[in-house]
């Protein structure tokens, strides 16, 4: 196995904790293969020693075949305890359950198992506070449980009467889970340390078997991970952890970027080698990725190198506003395509929320280009969105059925299942339609009469809604969410995930508004007429040569020729939720960091002037935008774009660029002043796209809100906003 000299330090490492700081498309899965091979072949340590650990089954099943290759052997016979944290733990509990109090054969509750018994206890213990769903509950426990901590511990420090009440169903759940022999994900692990604690002889049974552990994406660990790890290394100290502080983005699941960062002060005798050549992407994307994410402060220094050719500038093409962003999209890929050869997998489109793919969606349907999406479900499958297209379908035809019995309980208004199976039965019977049947005079004596006033009361739900289908698309939809209460909804059935719902939901409604500004006579008929149509799939799913759609966080460890990153502003990309929060907004950059690293030839970022989200506009230019150099950079001619693309001034905060004063004017001017906005006495206001050359000679390339994109020389122009 061909190794670079850095590579083969790690794999050759002759003892005690080691740190690999692996940049991204550094061969780190090689350096971890070649390390188990070099323990079994060169130096005699049986395979059924090494315990290696990995996040996903795809990479585990990676390393089991590279392993397998290596060692000659096959899968069966590999020896070496290979998989992920949670695969591990439970061939350990598998053998040890009955010392915790659960049987061996005990069962493992997933998320929705979770929620079902946590709505039981909820129920039972007549618990009232909306903010206490099963779904919040579940996302609470589990991070309770990741940090280590016990229902003891959390009733000791809760306060106020929320904790106190989610104290008590901590209790009542675990409880509930032992006498179900069940336990959850969570379980699996803090169960595992639990074991090791409360029985010497078998953590040393493990500990001794185990004389060197191998732990994958290291950044990515959380609290009880960490205390595993420890656990099984800390007679032996033979511990080979490899991961990138700067590709920790998973802070907002428990994941603890200061175990990578600390790890030389929990080990003072550690090793410490830093993979920065990268063989994946060109000197270009690397030279730009570099620049962002070392304006991190908490982080390891590093910077990639490759020798690798140079590469093409980076696409930065401004958009008047998300439509034009999908679409632009398509007409860069088509170009890929024709001059280059591309097949649509060569392309991945990257986006902060999941929201955001409806836009690119749509462009890439209207133009026939098969697209999947990875780590989510097409937008319009998304269950919000599918409520409330429902809602519209039964409005605008109540005959339809499938539409009514979707959301008559949604949200929720006491109709249980029994209530409607007995409705389905009687109109049935009756031959009659769901408007018919919640009209007849044996609705009654049918369902009860509690059921039957809460079917009337839909019904007459219904007929109040009815003059919402004289209104746009986009109004009636914005009239409908609210009659609902449908937001509120959202956030009671699942406080964790309420935030990207409710972000769905406001883009089916940017969607409407923008159906009815293409559409000659735009109706609520005919943006259902136009969703149904782009629902198709046929087209899209037929074989692998697809376009990838996906979250920056689900394109962690893949990697693409052509990446699109969109979203490129203030509120997306870093995100709203992180703009007051610096460890969070550094989190922001190292997701930024993770997307642009995923390709190898080529990166086009995409910024919308105008983003509509409930007549929200868009936040202005990313902050991350300022900090690519200048010379990575090229950017759209405006002549390209429509007369309407102009950037629009974002609102000024607190957490935003700084305001540059007279005296910082030539200050300014010497730093890459991408991004910046600037006065021309005869253009008026505009932000810069780009620059060529430094200081007064400087040429800038302005995108003026009344004049269009103009070159100006820096000398001329008067510096009002920079980073």
């Amino acid at each position: 196995m061909e190794l670079n000299d850095v590579q083969r330090q790690a794999v050759e490492h002759p003892g005690g904790p080691l740190l690999v700081l692996a940049g991204a498309g550094s061969g780190k899965t090689r350096v971890l293969t070649g390390r188990i091979a070099h323990l079994v072949k060169e130096r005699g340590v049986p395979a059924w020693g090494i315990l290696a650990f990995t996040f996903t089954n795809k990479a585990a099943r990676e390393m089991k075949e590279r392993a397998v290759q290596l060692l000659g052997t096959d899968e069966k016979d590999l020896g070496v305890w290979l998989g992920t944290f949670h695969g591990t733990c439970v061939r350990i509990l598998r053998r040890h359950a009955e010392l915790l109090g659960f049987p061996k054969a005990f069962v493992i509750y997933d998320t929705d198992d979770q929620r079902s018994l946590l709505k039981e206890l909820l129920r039972a213990i007549g618990a009232d506070d909306r903010r206490l769903t099963p779904a919040g509950a579940g996302s609470r426990i589990s991070r309770l449980k990741n940090e280590g901590v016990t229902p003891e511990a959390f009733s000791a420090q809760a306060s106020g009467p929320l904790d106190g009440q989610l104290a008590g169903v901590y209790a009542g759940y675990e409880k509930a889970l032992r006498a179900r022999a069940a336990m959850d994900f969570d379980d699996l692990l803090l169960h595992t340390v639990r074991l090791f604690d409360l029985d010497a002889a078998v953590h040393r049974q493990y500990a001794d078997r185990f004389r060197h552990v191998l732990v994958d994406e290291y950044q990515d660990t959380n609290s009880i991970q960490f205390e595993l790890i420890e656990r099984l290394s800390r007679t032996h100290k033979n511990l080979m952890v490899v991961g990138d502080d700067d590709q920790s983005i998973y802070g907002w699941r428990g994941a603890d970027v200061a175990n990578i960062l600390s790890f030389e002060d929990r080990y003072p005798d550690a090793t410490v080698l830093r993979l920065t050549q990268n063989y994946r992407s060109t000197r270009t994307i690397l030279r730009a990725a570099n620049h962002v994410v070392k304006n991190n402060a908490a982080r390891k220094e590093k910077e990639l190198w490759t020798e690798n050719a140079v590469g093409e500038l980076l696409g930065l093409h401004l958009l008047p506003d998300e439509e034009a962003e999908g679409e632009r999209v398509v007409s860069l890929l088509l170009e890929e395509k024709r001059l280059k050869g591309r097949a649509n997998r060569d392309f991945a489109v990257l986006y902060r929320t999941n929201a955001q793919s409806r836009s690119v969606e749509n462009a890439l349907r209207r133009s026939a280009i098969a697209y999947q999406l990875t780590g989510g479900v097409s937008f319009y499958e998304r269950r919000e969105v599918k409520d409330i297209l429902a809602y519209l379908r039964a409005l605008t035809q109540p005959r339809d059925t499938v539409a009514w019995y979707r959301i008559v309980n949604v949200p929720s208004r006491g109709i249980g299942k029994t209530t409607l199976d007995r409705f389905r039965a009687f109109a049935e019977a009756e031959g009659l339609l769901v408007p018919e049947a919640l009209r007849h005079p044996r609705l009654t004596d049918a369902v009860g009469g509690a059921a039957a006033r809460k079917l009337t009361e839909v019904a007459q739900l219904f007929e109040g809604m009815s003059p919402l289908l004289s209104l746009s698309p986009a109004a009636c939809l914005t009239e409908l969410v609210a009659k609902i209460r449908f937001r509120e909804y959202l956030m009671e059935d699942n406080p964790a995930e309420a935030s990207e719902r409710i972000e769905n939901v406001e883009e089916l409604i940017t969607g409407a508004d923008a159906y009815a500004r293409r559409a000659e006579e735009p109706t609520v008929d005919g943006f259902l007429s136009e969703v149904a149509l782009l629902s198709d799939v046929d087209l899209w799913e037929d074989g692998e040569d697809t376009v990838n759609l996906m979250t920056i966080h689900s394109a962690k460890g893949l990697e693409f020729p052509v990446v699109f990153v969109v979203g490129m502003e203030e509120g997306l990309l870093p995100h709203a939720s992180s703009l007051d929060h610096p460890k969070e907004l550094e989190e922001e950059r190292r997701l930024f960091y993770v997307a642009l690293t995923r390709a190898r030839e080529r990166v086009f970022l995409l910024q919308a002037s105008f983003r509509r989200t409930w007549n929200a506009s868009g936040g202005g230019a990313s902050r991350f935008l300022t900090e690519i150099p200048a010379d990575c950079l090229v950017v759209e001619e405006a002549d390209r774009y429509p007369a309407t693309a102009r950037p629009s001034r974002p609102a000024r905060a607190a957490h935003g660029p700084r305001i540059v004063r007279d005296e910082d004017h030539d200050q300014a001017k010497e730093r890459s002043p991408v991004g910046a906005w600037v006065s021309h006495p005869q253009f008026g206001e505009g932000q810069v796209v780009a620059c060529e050359g430094r200081g007064d000679r400087a040429k800038l390339t302005v995108q003026f809100r009344r004049a269009g994109t103009k070159k100006i020389l820096a000398a001329f122009a008067e510096w009002s906003y920079a980073d």
